[in-house]
């Protein structure tokens, strides 16, 4: 994926689409994703939503996207009423994404964008939809699903409508 970028660029709770995840760079032994490999087990701290979802979000900030994942599936089945389920929703399916495993990335993304459409992460999970949608050779439901971005939140972030528009364009709709 082109422009790549850390997940400690990008802001847990307000995502631009600016700083999507993408691929991890690849083991020079064994070629597979860096962070593949044996899960650990992980178990969230005690504490309210926002301590759990800071612990979730700094494993994805280290780049241990299987201990994120089960973190915030954890975070999920013990918050789905927090104001943060929504942004939990929508990191889980970039912990699929940076893998490259996005027919798992595009069932993420839609729960969080059929869940919480009213979020503030509705508009980057609607738009990581697309991208893995593309990235799986569903063209047009993905040229479909990027076109209503800007349709459904015309108010988004201009940085996140124009990323929709050029994965658009990139996708040959």
């Amino acid at each position: 994926a082109s422009g790549a970028r850390t997940p400690s660029s990008l802001n847990p709770e307000h995502g631009t689409g600016q700083g999507v995840l993408g691929t991890l760079p690849a083991d020079p032994e064994t070629g597979a994703p860096a962070s593949s490999g044996p899960s650990q087990s992980v178990s969230l701290p005690q504490g309210d939503a926002q301590s759990q979802y800071a612990y979730a979000f700094d494993l994805l900030k280290g780049g241990d996207y299987a201990k994120a994942r089960t973190a915030f599936s954890q975070f999920l089945d013990q918050n789905a009423d927090s104001d943060l389920a929504g942004n939990a929703q929508y990191w889980l399916g970039e912990t699929y994404y940076a893998e490259g495993d996005y027919k798992d990335a595009a069932d993420a993304f839609l729960l969080g964008y059929q869940n919480y459409k009213t979020g503030g992460k509705a508009p980057d999970s609607l738009l990581k939809l697309g991208m893995s949608l593309e990235a799986i050779g569903h063209k047009d439901a993905a040229c479909t699903t990027l076109g209503e971005v800007a349709t459904q939140y015309p108010n988004a972030p201009q940085s996140l409508l124009q990323r929709a528009s050029s994965e658009r364009r990139k996708a040959g709709c």
